[in-house]
């Protein structure tokens, strides 16, 4: 990805060096991204088969109810302590001092508040089983928030690799911690236990690496309040719990309607359920309500695993472009601001449609391949609509960071709870008029699309009025073009197999590029401008 301020001029945060260093920081943290998604694949693609689809589910349901917190402490604390950090460099280790103590009444509180409530959470769900397991998830809700105090912290002052080497130690002791436990026979239970391990473990990890802060009274730097740190954390805090819920409303809903659904029904429902599916599809789905929308869940989630690969791609933007469009709001820089805007945006989009339109372009052969056959036959039409909804999410996340990073929180909440709301309510709507299967799945993933592309164009407009800039339109309808263009091949290539299906995916993605050369949208200046970064990079400046 080309670096938003390799083109700012002298004299203004987005300086020759700050570019620079900007754009390293967007390689080390697009390299552990990429790590990270793709140990997370590994994860999810390896779970299924190991656990089985009715626990897979189960622990997806599980799983969704504890990451929205996780990713608002993770993501709200490093925004918190990067701004303030990046705001006054002086006093990083104050900022960071401040920092911890804030998840002492934060973070902690939540982690017990989170166990107490298991039991309810359980039987909203139908099943008092996942009582135990939530309750071992709050450790890493607690975990989780001091540890965002140390990638906050190198975050803020820029040291890239550092955030960079913890996401890679995390992501490696998550995988092995999940699915060691997974492996070895500890079932649903198990795969938590081995989540928590992982982020106590990196906690202490990232203490030797970022440093714990010096006392107070041997502390050379000046110091903070804790009151603005957290007035806006909470305000982000609030954007990134609508953010997150965004992702996982139609799973939550689509478990505890459908588990209504099975209640009502009984064995003779699941009965024609399973005779419309492939042979084994449902071999462990019984009439327990619970379960049975488990095993819902579980293809539902194989298929929003690869759909969200187009936003995991774009992620390492949104933890780059976060501190400078701060310095340059801070500093009232618009055309720098513009700079970052434009340039993020439309390198998102194209990151993310590259990514989707091989996941649309073949959708049942792509599912194929990873998972089980009837994850295929029952996901491939939601695969189509939840892909190219994730593009629109991209965006929107794009737009919301940045709202954010200018200190435009109440415009990033109205977005965000519309958004989230469009998702509540269609999916709310939607999913009792289907039969559990594969039009349900498909109805649920159109829902949630239409919901992303609401928020990615309300975003868009918010961020234009306030600050004057958002994706330019010609980008927009190149890149509509050539992903059209893209899928349309896919349509049309027939091959088969899992060599066919790599080869076919290949070639969706390349003419896809090809297609954006045509059009004019990529050119000698993009390819010069990944050239500047990848030249600073090996020369080793600062």
């Amino acid at each position: 990805m080309a670096s938003p301020p390799t083109s700012a001029g002298e004299g203004s945060p987005a300086g020759p060096s700050e570019g620079a260093r900007a754009g390293r920081g967007v390689l080390y943290i697009a390299f552990a991204k990429f790590y990270f998604m793709v140990a997370g694949a590994v994860l999810e693609l390896r779970l299924p088969t190991v656990l089985g689809n009715v626990v897979y589910g189960s622990y997806g349901v599980v799983n969704s109810l504890v990451s929205p917190f996780n990713n608002v402490l993770v993501t709200g604390t490093i925004q918190t302590v990067s701004r303030f950090t990046s705001q006054r460099p002086e006093a990083a280790r104050a900022v960071q001092r401040a920092g911890l103590r804030l998840h002492l009444y934060v973070g902690l509180v939540l982690a017990i508040l989170f166990a107490a409530a298991a039991p309810l959470t359980a039987r909203f769900f139908h099943d008092a089983d996942k009582t135990g397991p939530i309750m071992v998830a709050a450790a890493i809700i607690a975990a989780y928030s001091f540890y965002a105090v140390f990638v906050g912290t190198a975050n803020g002052r820029r040291e890239f690799h550092k955030q960079a080497g913890l996401d890679v130690g995390f992501a490696t002791l998550r995988v092995a911690g999940i699915l060691g436990m997974a492996m070895a026979g500890f079932g649903l239970m198990g795969a938590i236990g081995g989540w928590a391990a992982a982020a106590c473990a990196i906690l202490l990890v990232s203490t030797a690496v970022v440093g714990l802060p010096r006392r107070a009274a041997a502390d050379a730097g000046p110091s903070v309040s804790l009151r603005p740190m957290v007035g806006f954390f909470v305000s982000v805090s609030v954007y990134l719990i609508l953010l997150n819920f965004i992702m996982v409303a139609d799973q939550l809903l689509l478990a505890r309607l459908s588990a209504g659904w099975f209640a009502e029904h009984g064995q003779e429902a699941l009965d024609a359920l399973r005779a419309s599916l492939p042979v084994g599809a449902l071999d462990g789905f019984t009439v327990d309500p619970g379960a049975a929308a488990d095993g819902q869940v579980g293809y539902y989630r194989a298929v929003q695993t690869l759909a969200r690969l187009s936003y995991q791609a774009i992620i390492a933007a949104t933890f780059v472009v976060f501190p400078l469009v701060s310095r340059s709001t801070f500093e009232n820089d618009r055309a720098a601001t513009a700079r970052y805007i434009h340039t993020t945006t439309r390198y998102s989009l194209i990151f993310a449609s590259a990514i989707a339109v091989v996941l649309a372009g073949n959708p049942q052969a792509v599912l194929d391949l990873p998972y089980p056959s009837d994850f295929a036959e029952v996901g491939w039409p939601a695969l189509i609509a939840l892909s190219l909804g994730n593009v629109a999410f991209s965006v929107f996340a794009i737009t919301g960071t940045i709202l954010n990073g200018a200190g435009l929180t109440r415009e990033a909440i109205a977005v965000a709870a519309a958004t989230l709301l469009a998702a509540v309510v269609g999916n709310a709507l939607v999913i009792p008029r289907f039969e559990p299967g594969r039009q349900l799945l498909a109805a649920c993933g159109l829902t949630t699309a239409a919901a992303m592309l609401l928020g990615a164009l309300a975003g868009g407009l918010v961020l234009r009025r306030r600050l004057g800039a958002f994706l330019p339109l010609m980008s927009a309808v190149r890149v509509a073009i050539a992903a059209a263009a893209a899928i349309a091949l896919g349509r049309v290539i027939p091959l088969a197999g899992a060599l066919g299906t790599l080869a076919e995916a290949a070639a969706i993605g390349l003419s896809f590029l090809a297609a954006l050369v045509v059009t004019g949208e990529l050119g000698r200046a993009d390819l010069a401008a990944l050239a500047r970064v990848v030249r600073r990079k090996k020369g080793g400046s600062p």
